[in-house]
This record gives C-alpha cells, structure tokens and sequence, in this order.
C-alpha cells in the first residue's frame, strides 16, 4: 500500500504542458508520424471470413419441452421473430380458443359433480 507516496512524487516532479519555469523555446516540436504502412498486424487474411453483426438479432430461447405422455425432456432453442406475422396471429387465436373450449369443459364437468353429489347426499337425507 506504498504506492501513494511514490505516485504523489511523480506527479509532483513532472513537467506540466504550461510550466513557465521551462521556457517555450526550448521545447522542440513533436517529430511528424510516418504515414501508416501495410503491416502485418493491419493485414486482413485472404482465407478471412467476414461476419457482419446485426445490433437487433435476439439469442435464441431454449425450452425443455416434456410431450404429453412422455417423461423424457428434450430442449427446444428458436429465435424469438421480430415481428408477429399474420399465421402467428391466426395460430394464436386458434390456441385461446381451445384452451377456452377445454375451461368450459372442465367448468361444465365440476358442474356436474358439484350437481351429482348433491342429488346424492339429498336423496341420502329422505
């Protein structure tokens, strides 16, 4: 934890840009950069592949799915869509209407036994 010291002294002793205890004839200018020159590192391969990125592509969203009668699970990955398309729609509306069709159903059959049960337990009354 001794660096503090040893970081407050050297930047005590650095010159500052507009240090007037060093006059600005004395400082020569910075020497012109080379212009930059095809290297090795700025090279791109001829075997390189190049990949461009779309900023709105979605991950894919992975699912374990158990099918009905099953006890094996699988995972499902799809690509989320961007924009609902008239046959998403359309499936989407036949599946509320059958999970609605099947809350009737089972709406109508508790019915029933809530009905069956009192029958029996009236006529067990007389």
């Amino acid at each position: 934890m001794r660096v503090w010291p040893v970081l407050c002294l050297a930047l005590v002793t650095l010159p500052c840009a507009g240090d007037p205890a060093e006059p600005p004839a004395t400082r020569a200018p910075a020497p012109p950069t080379p212009p930059a020159t095809a290297t090795a590192e700025n090279k791109t391969p001829q075997n390189a592949r190049i990949v461009t990125i779309d900023p709105n592509a979605r991950p894919p969203v992975c699912r374990r799915v158990v099918p009905t009668g099953s006890r094996i699970a699988e995972r499902r990955c799809e690509t989320p869509k961007r924009e609902p398309t008239a046959a998403d729609e359309a499936d989407r509306t036949v599946l509320r209407r059958d999970i609605e069709a099947m809350r009737d159903q089972q709406m109508m059959r508790e019915q029933a036994r809530q009905a069956a049960m009192a029958e029996a337990l009236r006529r067990r009354g007389q």
